[in-house]
């Protein structure tokens, strides 16, 4: 093993800046810890994958750079495979505009037509966690149902 890490003194020359960063905003962070106490051990939750690591694609230009620059808040998988269950998508503010609208129509496009549901979830509804539970549980069996048949 060795551990890339220079001394703490020192500094790389690098041809941009780059600063570490949390991978959540403290909504998602809060969101993510709820996410953890209703599931328990019984799921895995994946943070912000991104699409072309989740779905398959026709190994065509077109269909990867479709997805590859895109990402779902979180992703629920079983635990024995791995197998995407549910993605959910915090909506903030920001998804009213525009272009976020348009991506969010492709990625709502990109789940139904796979059969991975999505959980579209308004930042004002996250204190609603008999509802969340619901939501969750019956997306969940769903997804289970769908999978059994085939």
């Amino acid at each position: 093993m060795k551990l890339i890490a220079p001394d703490p003194d020192m500094r790389v020359a690098m041809p941009y800046e780059y600063t570490a960063r949390p991978l959540l905003t403290p909504t998602e962070a809060k969101f993510h810890s709820c996410l953890l106490q209703i599931t328990g051990e019984r799921c895995r939750i994946q943070i912000k994958p991104r699409l072309a690591d989740v779905f398959d694609h026709e190994k065509t230009n077109g269909a990867f750079q479709m997805i590859s620059q895109k990402h779902v808040d979180f992703l629920i998988c079983r635990n024995d495979d791995w197998m995407p269950m549910l993605g959910i998508e915090l909506d903030d503010p920001s998804h009213e505009r525009a272009e976020a609208r348009k991506r969010d129509m492709f990625v709502n496009m990109l789940f139904a037509s796979t059969g991975v549901l999505l959980l579209r979830l308004p930042v004002q509804e996250l204190d609603q966690l008999e509802r969340l539970v619901e939501g969750l549980t019956k997306a969940w069996n769903h997804r289970w149902e769908t999978l059994e048949m085939r």
